[in-house]
């Protein structure tokens, strides 16, 4: 797990962004200074982080990562073992990521969109589910995640087997068993070998794959949090309140798609909550 004591920062492949103290003249010709930090570029991953409990697994989805024919040699109720192919298209190979049973499979020869669906796999275990929609919408189309979690006073911290998506049954459908895959949802699903009980308390750590050369400012000194914030930009001796778009975050740093620039002088403070302001 995170070591929050520590100075360095998991995901961050360069040093903290340093503080210093820069000096700025008001209109009443007093200069103060204020502790200043510098936007910089470096390594992010995005991470999310998350107490939860542990549930019986969900069955969950597998989808195409391309639109095309799916092509597919298996039936519903077939066993599947970690890594089998259950059907591709063209060429791009579907795998399974953990033991389980196919409850629903798209018919062989069947055009799908990406992203559809394709397959519905039903998992025995237990799994740790995390509400993920504000972290998924920074993040690429089927980028690749990994979980730990730690069970609180129990084991851990412990590698989840997979991170999939899971569904809930279609109960509008009285033809024929169907299901919604709950896009907006991340199941942790925890191996059959470690030792859990369902209801347990769990805190879940899930990982994309790092991001490199991006432009990069401590969460401290953004007020806001999702899809845009405003920062006090430093320039000529005077504050300037500052838009900017904001992308993937590890918790302790947050990565700037636009709104300043590499090199760019910013206060310590956010200006939610600085006191000149506020009084």
């Amino acid at each position: 797990m995170r070591n929050t004591t520590s100075q360095s920062t998991p995901g961050i492949n360069t040093f903290p962004t340093p503080t210093r103290r820069t000096p700025l003249t008001w209109t009443d010709n007093i200069t103060q200074s204020v502790e200043t930090v510098i936007a910089q570029r470096g390594s992010l991953t995005p991470t999310l982080s998350m107490q939860t409990t542990v549930i019986q697994a969900s069955a969950f989805a597998l989808s195409s990562p391309i639109n095309g024919a799916f092509e597919t040699q298996l039936d519903v109720g077939d066993k599947l073992i970690a890594g089998d192919v259950i059907g591709n298209i063209d060429g791009n190979e579907i795998k399974v990521p953990v033991d389980g049973i196919i409850l629903s499979l798209t018919p062989s020869g069947e055009n799908v969109p990406k992203n559809y669906p394709v397959a519905i796999v039903s998992y025995t275990g237990f799994a740790l589910n995390v509400e993920a929609e504000n972290y998924l919408k920074t993040l690429p189309e089927s980028v690749a995640l990994h979980a730990k979690f730690q069970i609180s006073n129990g084991i851990g911290p412990t590698e989840s087997i997979a991170v999939v998506t899971p569904v809930t049954e279609n109960s509008e459908d009285m033809v024929q068993q169907s299901f919604m895959p709950q896009t907006t949802t991340l199941q942790c699903l925890i191996g059959q070998d470690v030792d859990v009980k369902p209801g347990q308390s769990a805190t879940v750590v899930i990982s994309a794959e790092t991001r490199k050369d991006v432009l990069i400012l401590p969460l401290s000194v953004i007020a806001g949090r999702q899809d845009k914030g405003v920062v006090t930009v430093l320039k000529d001796g005077e504050e300037v309140q500052t838009e900017v778009v904001l992308g993937a975050s590890d918790g302790a740093y947050i990565e700037i798609l636009s709104g300043i620039e590499e090199g760019d002088v910013i206060s310590s403070l956010p200006p939610n909550l600085d006191p000149r302001r506020n009084s």
